[in-house]
């Protein structure tokens, strides 16, 4: 009998050992397949937008502009000469309805081609900002893995937001802001920056300087 309860006793034993061995092998082999994680943060919108401001983008966005901005004023000049003439015209002049009529059809061609001209201002601005954030998104990864980093989130770091008088503006700003804390030396945005030599726009003092004034501005809806 006591033989006997000794042999169980050791099936117990060996059981228990083998089930902790085996756990222990699981939990390591679990542990060891676990790849190591590294996270990094960029501000990919202030690089996209400093980037449409470099020669790539803004010479040619620029000359764009100001085809439509060309043929807006050659209609603002044409109705100009016809209100000029509607002045001078006596009421009893036979030409003034057919002066009139062509006033209004102007009119209409100058409102029709300023929204067209703010579409494809807008349409060509959107096709430069995705070809701009392609670049950027390539580049940044390749950063990424180049530095060891299995994550990269695109996040501002600065939590405050200066723009607060529509609420759009602010919670497309709080949307730009995923990452709420990270190690600013895990942040890439001056390497890529440096890297793809995208300058730091001016301030919006020092770029008034070189503006032309506000009378001078051409009268269309286009922007920069």
């Amino acid at each position: 009998m006591r033989r006997q309860t000794i042999k169980h006793l050791a099936v117990v034993v060996l059981l228990f050992s083998l089930a902790v061995w085996t756990h222990r092998g699981w939990a390591e082999a679990q542990t060891e397949a676990a790849p190591a994680h590294r996270v990094a943060t960029i501000d990919m919108l202030s690089l996209l937008e400093d980037m449409l401001q470099t020669d790539t983008f803004k010479p040619d966005r620029d000359q764009f502009r100001d085809g439509w901005a060309q043929r807006i004023q050659g209609l603002e000049d044409q109705l100009s000469q016809i209100e000029n003439e509607l002045r001078l015209a006596t009421p009893t002049d036979p030409n003034v309805q057919q002066l009139q009529q062509k006033y209004q059809q102007t009119g209409y061609q100058y409102q029709q081609t300023q929204q067209q001209a703010s579409m494809e201002f807008n349409r060509y601005s959107a096709d430069q900002a995705a070809t701009a954030y392609s670049t950027l998104y390539q580049e940044a990864a390749a950063m990424a893995k180049e530095l060891g980093y299995s994550h990269l989130v695109a996040s501002r770091r600065d939590g405050e937001i200066a723009d607060r008088g529509n609420l759009a503006t602010v919670t497309q700003e709080i949307l730009a802001r995923t990452m709420i804390v990270a190690p600013e030396a895990d942040d890439l945005t001056d390497r890529l920056r440096e890297k793809l030599a995208i300058p730091h726009r001016p301030a919006p003092e020092a770029a008034q300087d070189v503006t032309a004034p506000a009378e001078e501005a051409p009268k269309n809806d286009l922007n920069d």
